[in-house]
């Protein structure tokens, strides 16, 4: 059996608008311990930020973090994946794009993200740990002002508003079900 994306991926994404300021982002990102966001503009994920881009984009600059923009400093387009591909395609688009991180999505909703390290994890001993670790990785994430959107992990629907519930990602609707 071939370990596809899905299993491997960390599930619910975090992210921020294009107009936050490079402040508030490195504060969600320390306070959730992640080392990237997506960002969301109208629903739709235009760009991703990460810790190597406010490093090399605004602090090597000496730039103001509250005063530069999420759109100034996003790395875009996204790169995405399917998460019925297999970890090896994921590998190699990694390799192909000279990016360390994949954007999962499914019918053009972003439902996780595969990152190097992900990858690192996976070997075939591991398999079995791996898919129940991608059902903890949300449990403790995330404060209330956090958007978080992906499936859920009861109704299997996209939502943009998921919260995390007896440690499951949830849609409003099935959380206020249980």
């Amino acid at each position: 059996m071939e370990l596809k994306v899905g299993d491997a991926m960390t599930r619910g994404v975090i992210y921020v608008t294009p107009d936050e300021n490079i402040q508030r982002v490195a504060s969600v990102m320390k306070k959730n311990d992640i080392d990237s966001v997506i960002v969301i503009d109208n629903g739709v994920g235009v760009g991703i930020i990460t810790n190597t881009d406010i490093i090399a984009k605004v602090v090597a600059d000496g730039k103001d973090p509250k005063q530069v923009k999420v759109s100034e400093t996003m790395t875009s387009p996204l790169i995405t994946i399917k998460p019925e591909q297999d970890i090896d395609d994921a590998a190699r688009k990694m390799r192909d794009n000279e990016v360390r991180r994949l954007v999962v999505t499914k019918d053009s909703n972003i439902i996780g993200i595969l990152s190097e390290f992900d990858l690192v994890r996976v070997e075939p001993a591991l398999h079995l740990l791996i898919r129940e670790h991608s059902q903890w990785d949300i449990a403790d994430i995330p404060s209330p002002e956090v958007t978080i959107s992906g499936v859920c992990e009861v109704c299997s629907n996209y939502s943009e508003n998921l919260r995390p519930f007896n440690g499951r990602l949830m849609c409003e609707e099935c959380a206020s079900e249980d």
